[in-house]
Order: structure tokens, then C-alpha cells, then sequence
């Protein structure tokens, strides 16, 4: 056993005090005769035997409360491996004052003289057993004192994920963030290492680490660190640091963590498989519960409001069109928040698109001008989201960045802004063909909405043409082509093309070439397409003509009895059904009918994917694959297959589907826009992610390709070399200083990686303008914790230890050393019930002796 204030054991001396004071309060009785005296002598014997018995233990209480609240004080720890020999103490103790409290109740009740010594022999040697055995384990234990003076390994890792920039309070009742807590915390546990220790200092960077130099280089590196957007896996760097322990040749190894045990750093999963280093000693210190729970009641208080991700209603926007963006604000709810409403402001702004800026001046970053363009307000209640729909102006050719903010200050300011990039592409050129004109205007009108086919500011330029007219096309004007129920003709045992009075194989070959130069081609199967012969099922794949490009393996024609079969989504995260499923209203499918379609082969291994399938069995709806370039550094072709025809209004295809015949034939519409959109690629950027993902840039300007101005060849396309300059936030907490490096983004293909820092990255160069948005992932914005039982499914029960602060943390400078257990709590219970029974049984003694006089 150890006293961590070893000095208050002292004060078991004052145990003197209760004993001078019952002895200087023993009076000499005066001796007063009364007549019959003779016949109370008896009994005023046995009354001053009880009386003496009872004194006797109101002055062993009394002691003992003294040397229990003393012992309290002096803050006893025992080694965990010994406790079970503590408790062995402990037990023998009770026994033993159990033992002479029945020869003090025989001895008082008068019972045989023999019962009562055998009984007091029993209590006093196992009082003495107690005594030995304690003594024994005392002397024999190691060395638990806070103070340990044995230098260690220590590695302290600091919890600097999103969620350490959230605000609380200290106990002075200014704000500060958990990371300013946290290093706090951190510096008190370098102040009490023992001389000679070995200390390094990490966060959840990829910095390399290494032992500390001495503990100025420590606090410095402490001092340095920041919150980050994009953090390392805690067990990462956790793994890291016991890696670098377990190098040192001090005996001693501790791994201190310093977090909020935010769930979203600390949630196991089904890949985090337990730790459990027996080699090191691994010790927590929650930042919310430091400040003797300061700091958590008033973080209590603190209200957090935030913003999603925004996200554009039409995937592909079109110049000179109102731009409607959604987004949704919700409020986190807390015990001080239950309940209350609260009215919030959400603001829309927009960066000027100015090809000369950002710009270096004075060494100071200038930006373009940000405005305002729109506001709405919203009642949130806590734990609820409000859905949001605002509007951004029309605007030009090529990319624009905006920002949408809420109005005011709250607990965690990082999911207050989100930040979004959007590009303006050149309309692509979209050519419909089909036998019916009805059916070619109304999907090239739904193409277009709201804005006519043939107007300028339509998103697709949109030209259609009969099937017979197709020799007259100019395929390299095309970037996307969509057949309304082809007539082409297929045998069914080499699935190759026949021709005859339908789609030719010269057409066939004109669209292949076309999804080789990465063009999109939309093929919408009805009742003029033909399989001649008889298809055989499971057909080899090797070999196969140049149609299964185009085409999956047909087999039949395939009728459902009424009332019909659905669609049923399968891959819902396709850019295809994106637009889709990002809507607020999700589409029921068994409303809109399908009574014949095309039956094709199951699609395993055959390079197509089943986006869309029909209910009740594996037949695909809506089929989709990649078609890899002739050029080496060319752009994939795209080509998608529906097996049931779109729109189904002539008279040929009515009886189909009712797809678009329906009441509210809106699922179809927006299905049909993300397939044009995803054939001609305008879908394919990814400008506004979340950090850490992949962002997907335009290669070129779209407002250069529009008016030329600074026209570019495809080799100087390939040589074109654009700034990059980090994120408006990077740029303010850099230290004044911005780092500015060379990309080349036709060599990179659009593809950036380096998506750490929240906010918008410019990029501009010559006849290039243009970024990305970058924003946090809006799991950080719910304050979840883990539990104590979720930190030992990770680490295992025996190999951690929980401490509440840096004060109170135990230095573990021993190899293999099991964690202290604290006997504070237990001493001062022990020192509470003595005193309680001192009470009772001196007011026992009193109210007695009252009542004999």
C-alpha cells in the first residue's frame, strides 16, 4: 500500500485527542447513603459494569474515526495484482473486531466467563493475523507514488481530430477549445516525469516522431499543434507511438491519450481489431472530464448549430439559368437545448469570377470579391434538420465558387461555412434518334427544361434525326447519342449484327468508334429490336463481336402478366441514379408499370453492371459499362442500355411501360436527365468533396472553349501549368505566410488528392480559372461519445486506465506494473460510518445515564 500525501498520516496522532478527553472527562462518583441503600448496591453494579463496557467502545470509535478520516486524506492506492491479498486484510480485520464485539456482548448480557475469553481470544488473533499479514504486503509491494521517481518511456498523443476545435469553458469561466485543454493537461503530465524519462509528443498528423530533445522541445511541438479537418486513425498513430516506446531501454513504457473520445475518432469497428500491449502501459486523459467537471457543465450549454454538405438540384446546370442549391440545418441536442426551438439565419455568397485573382500582394493573399446573393431563415429544433432551398443567380461559362454560412457564433464553428465549387460546362451535343418526332421533341424538351431545345442558354445542344437519315450524320460533332427503340437485328447464337432494312452494321461501327473516343451512346430497347435464331444460355465471352460493346447478350423478349412488374434500384451512388436519389422524395416505383422488356444474360463478368433491376426476379432494367479508349491518355466511353423503351408513347412501345404515361411521370424525367448527363461525362466532376476524398476538376476552362478566348491546342493543353493555392483558411492561419506550388492539371487528369483543409482552393493559370470546394464530413457535427466498455473492447479491460486529469495521473515507471486502485472512497465511507456509529451510541450512553440519575 502507498499514500500519495503520505505526510497527513500524521494526523492518526490526533487519535490521542478522544483519548484524553474521555479520560479527563472521568469523574470521581461522590458517595451519598440513603436509607435501603443496601438493595440497589446489586444493581448499580451490573449498571457500572454495561456503563464501563460501553464507554470502552465509544472511546475505540472515536479513535478510530480519527485514524480512518487521517488514512482517507493521505489518498491510499494499492497495486491492482494485490488486491485480492488486501481484501484477505481487510476481512480478517472485520472478523476480528466482530469476534470481540460478541465478547463485549456476552461479557455485558453476563454470560458464562469461558464463552466470553474464548471468543476475545478468537477476535485478538485475528486482529493480529490481519496485522501480520498487512504489514507483509506492505513491505513487500512496489512502489505506487505519483511521485515515482524511476524514469520512463512516455509518449503523448494528442487528440487533434475536428472535433478538438469544439469551444468550452475553463474554470475561469473564459472559452477555449479542447485541443487549448488538452495541451494543457499535456504540459502538467511533462512537469511531474521523472528525471531522465524519454518523451516524445504526437498527434494525428503524419509527422514523423521521435524522442524529444528535452521538455522545451516538447512543449514547443505542443504549442504547434492545430486542429485538423483530415486526421490520421487514432490506432495509427497509436501503433506508431508504442512502436517507437518499445526502442527505448528504460523499463518503464507509458502511451498517455489525450481526447474527447469522440465517436467518430474512437468507435470500434469490425476492422479495428482489440489492442492489447502488454509491454506498455496505456493511460486516458478525457479532456471533458478535466476541470472537476467544470468545463462539461458549461460545454452543456454551449449550442451548436450546422450546416450539410450543399448540393445542386440539377447535377448539370446550365448558363443563364436561376441555380437552385440545397442544404439543411440542423441543431445538435443537449440537456440545456432540450425542447427549445431557435430561429436561424442561413446566408449565400458568391466569388466573383475574376481570372487575375487570387493574387500575391504585399505578401498578403487577395481574393475575389465575395457577395452575398441570397437568405433565408429557418426554425430548427434540437435534433431535428430543416431543409433549406436556395438560389444562385445565373451565371456564366466555366467554374464559380460560393460559400453558405450561418449568421452568428456558436460551439463548433467548422460546420458553420460549407463551401461549394459548380461549373457552368460547354452545352454538350446530344443527338436523339428515333422513328417517332413526337418522342424525339419530348425527351430532348425534358433534356433541356426549362428551357427550349433550340435556345441558346439550354444546358444540351440537341439535335434529333430519323433512323433512315443516319448516313448522313457527322459523327465527330457528337458527344452523346440515345436510340429510341433501334431496329437493329441481332443472331442469337453469335449476337452480330444482320443487316437488312434496320440499323446497318456500318451504323453499328459509327456508334462503337464514337465510345471509343470517349463518346456516350444510349441504346433504349422496344419491339423493333430482333434476335434471330435461338440464343443459348451461359455463352462464352471470349471472342465476342464488337456488338457486345454496345449490347449485353439477348435472349428474349419478355411479357409480364398484369398488372406488371417495377424497377428496383441496385446501385443507388451511380452517377446515373444520383440525381435521383439525392432528392428529398424518393419515387415509388410500383406505380409506374413495365409489361414487356428485353431479357438479357446475366451480366457477371461481362464488364456490364445492373444498375436497375425488375421486382421479382435478377433481370436487368437499366445496364451500364465503360469503354476503354484507343488513345492511351483518352477519356473512357460510356454506354448504357435500358431493356424497356423511353419515353413509350408511340404506338409501337405504349404497351410497354407507363413510365412516362403515368400520372406524375417525374422519376422517369430525372432518370432520363442522369443518363445524358452521365453519357456525356458533365456528371463525372466531383469539385465539391468532403476532406479526404478525391476531387474531379475540369481539365480545361469552359468559358475559354465557349468564346475563344486564348484558344488551345491538345499539346498545349498538355503543357498547361496552373497555380495552386491553398484554402482561404489555410491561407489566414498559416502565419502570414502562403505557400504557393506548380500543378499541372491536364497531366493529373483533374485528379486532386490533396483535400486536408476545409474551404476553397483557386486555381488559375494561363486561360485557366477554376478549384474545388473542400468540407468537413458531417459526422463531426454530432458530439457522440464512446463508452468505457467500447475502450475495453478496444484495449482490453486490464490494459488501460482512465484518469481525470494531468494532476492525477499515475506515472507507471515499471514494466508489467498493474494500475493503482484508489482506497480514497472506500477510507472516507469507513471514516463516515464510524462517526455515524459514535453518534448513536453516544447518544445511547447518555440518554441512559440520564435516565439512571
Amino acid at each position: 500500500m502507498t499514500f500519495f500525501n503520505a505526510t497527513l498520516i500524521l494526523g492518526t496522532l490526533a487519535a490521542v485527542v478522544p483519548i484524553a478527553l474521555h479520560l479527563l472527562a472521568r469523574r470521581e462518583p461522590q458517595r451519598v447513603v440513603f436509607p435501603g441503600v443496601q438493595f440497589l448496591r446489586p444493581k448499580l453494579t451490573s449498571q457500572r459494569s454495561r456503563l464501563r463496557i460501553r464507554r470502552w467502545w465509544l472511546l475505540a470509535l472515536r479513535v478510530l474515526a480519527v485514524i480512518a478520516l487521517a488514512v482517507a486524506l493521505a489518498r491510499p492506492h494499492i497495486d491492482s495484482a494485490l488486491s485480492s491479498t488486501w481484501w484477505t486484510v481487510g476481512l480478517m480485520g472485520l472478523t476480528g473486531v466482530g469476534f470481540l464485539i460478541l465478547a463485549s456482548v456476552a461479557v455485558a448480557r453476563g454470560m458464562g466467563r469461558s464463552l466470553a475469553v474464548g471468543v476475545a481470544v478468537a477476535g485478538v488473533v485475528a486482529l493480529l493475523g490481519s496485522l501480520f499479514l498487512g504489514t507483509r504486503t506492505w513491505a513487500t509491494s512496489g512502489d505506487l507514488s505519483e511521485g515515482n521517481e524511476q524514469p520512463v518511456a512516455m509518449a503523448l498523443l494528442i487528440d487533434n481530430g475536428p472535433s478538438s476545435k469544439r469551444l468550452i469553458a475553463s474554470s475561469n469561466g473564459t472559452s477555449i477549445s479542447r485541443l487549448e485543454q488538452a495541451i494543457r493537461e499535456a504540459a502538467t503530465v511533462i512537469e511531474r516525469l521523472p528525471e531522465g524519462s524519454r518523451l516524445t509528443v504526437l498527434d494525428r498528423s503524419a509527422t514523423p516522431i521521435g524522442f524529444a530533445l528535452d521538455s522545451a522541445s516538447a512543449r514547443l511541438r505542443l504549442s504547434q499543434m492545430k486542429p485538423l479537418a483530415n486526421p490520421l486513425p487514432v490506432q495509427e498513430r497509436m501503433d506508431a507511438a508504442i512502436e517507437l516506446l518499445r526502442s527505448s531501454d528504460l523499463p518503464g513504457k507509458q502511451l498517455v491519450v489525450v481526447s474527447d473520445w469522440n465517436a467518430a475518432s474512437w468507435k470500434p469497428s469490425a476492422q479495428t481489431p482489440a489492442m492489447q500491449p502488454e509491454d506498455v502501459a496505456i493511460s486516458m486523459l478525457q479532456v471533458d472530464a478535466m476541470g472537476n467537471g467544470k468545463a462539461d457543465a458549461a460545454e452543456s450549454n454551449q449550442i451548436n448549430r450546422f450546416l450539410s454538405s450543399p448540393k445542386l438540384v440539377d447535377v448539370a446546370p446550365a448558363p443563364g439559368v436561376s441555380i437552385p442549391i440545397s442544404v439543411s440545418v440542423g441543431m445538435e441536442s443537449t440537456s440545456s437545448s432540450e425542447g427549445q426551438s431557435l430561429n436561424v439565419t442561413v446566408q449565400l455568397s458568391l466569388y466573383e469570377r475574376d481570372p487575375s485573382l487570387p493574387v500575391i500582394r504585399d505578401g498578403d493573399l487577395v481574393l475575389p470579391r465575395l457577395r452575398g446573393v441570397d437568405r433565408a431563415s429557418v426554425t430548427v429544433a434540437p435534433g431535428a434538420n430543416a431543409n433549406v432551398v436556395m438560389t444562385l443567380p445565373p451565371l456564366d461559362l466555366g467554374t464559380h465558387h460560393a460559400v453558405v454560412e450561418l449568421v452568428g457564433d456558436d460551439a463548433f464553428d467548422w460546420d458553420d461555412r460549407r463551401y461549394l465549387t459548380l461549373s457552368i460546362p460547354v452545352p454538350p451535343r446530344v443527338l436523339l434518334v428515333g422513328a417517332d418526332a413526337d418522342e424525339r421533341n419530348l425527351l430532348g424538351s425534358a433534356l433541356t427544361a426549362p428551357k427550349a431545345p433550340d435556345d441558346d442558354g439550354a444546358g444540351f445542344r440537341v439535335a434529333g434525326v430519323a433512323y433512315s437519315d443516319l448516313s448522313a450524320v457527322d459523327w465527330q460533332l457528337i458527344d452523346a447519342v440515345a436510340m429510341i427503340d433501334p431496329p437493329i437485328q441481332i443472331d442469337a447464337a453469335s449476337q452480330s449484327v444482320v443487316s437488312g432494312t434496320g440499323l446497318s452494321k456500318n451504323s453499328v461501327d459509327q456508334l462503337i468508334e464514337l465510345s471509343l473516343r470517349g463518346g456516350g451512346v444510349v441504346m433504349m430497347l422496344g419491339p423493333s429490336t430482333e434476335v434471330l435464331g435461338v440464343a443459348k444460355s451461359n455463352m462464352a465471352t471470349d471472342g465476342s463481336p464488337a456488338t457486345d460493346r454496345l449490347l449485353p447478350r439477348l435472349i428474349r423478349s419478355w411479357r409480364v402478366p398484369s398488372p406488371g412488374t417495377f424497377w428496383e434500384v441496385r446501385s443507388p451512388s451511380h452517377p446515373i441514379l444520383r440525381p435521383l436519389v439525392q432528392l428529398d422524395d424518393q419515387p415509388s416505383w410500383s406505380s409506374f408499370r413495365v409489361n414487356r422488356y428485353w431479357q438479357t444474360e446475366p451480366t457477371t463478368g461481362a464488364g456490364w453492371q445492373s444498375l436497375v433491376q425488375y421486382a421479382g426476379n435478377q433481370h436487368g432494367a437499366i445496364l451500364a459499362r465503360s469503354i476503354e479508349p484507343n488513345e492511351p491518355k483518352g477519356k473512357n466511353g460510356r454506354v448504357a442500355v435500358l431493356t424497356t423503351p423511353l419515353p413509350a408513347l408511340s404506338k409501337e412501345t405504349r404497351s410497354w411501360n407507363q413510365l412516362f404515361s403515368a400520372a406524375d411521370a417525374w422519376p422517369a424525367f430525372v432518370t432520363w436527365r442522369g443518363l445524358m448527363q452521365w453519357a456525356t461525362g458533365v456528371s463525372d466532376q466531383a469539385m465539391t468533396v468532403s476532406v479526404g476524398a478525391t476531387a474531379l476538376v475540369p481539365e480545361s476552362d469552359a468559358a475559354n472553349q465557349a468564346i475563344g478566348v486564348s484558344k488551345l491546342s491538345a499539346e498545349a493543353i498538355a503543357e498547361l501549368s496552373v497555380r495552386l493555392y491553398p484554402p482561404m483558411t489555410e491561407a489566414r492561419e498559416s502565419n502570414g505566410e502562403v505557400v504557393i506550388s506548380e500543378v499541372d492539371v491536364a497531366e493529373r487528369g483533374g485528379v486532386f488528392t490533396e483535400t486536408n483543409e476545409v474551404g476553397t482552393t483557386f486555381l488559375r493559370g494561363p486561360g485557366y480559372w477554376g478549384g474545388y470546394s473542400t468540407n468537413l464530413d458531417p459526422v463531426w457535427s454530432l458530439d457522440d461519445r464512446v463508452t468505457a466498455t467500447e475502450m475495453d473492447q478496444r484495449f482490453g479491460a486490464e490494459q488501460w486506465i482512465s484518469s481525470d486529469s494531468g494532476e492525477q495521473l499515475s506515472i507507471r515507471g515499471r514494466v508489467g506494473g498493474s494500475p493503482p486502485v484508489s482506497l480514497h472512497g472506500p477510507m472516507m465511507l469507513l471514516a463516515v460510518v464510524v462517526f455515524l456509529a459514535e453518534q448513536l451510541l453516544s447518544n445511547r450512553f447518555y440518554r441512559t445515564s440520564g435516565a439512571a440519575a
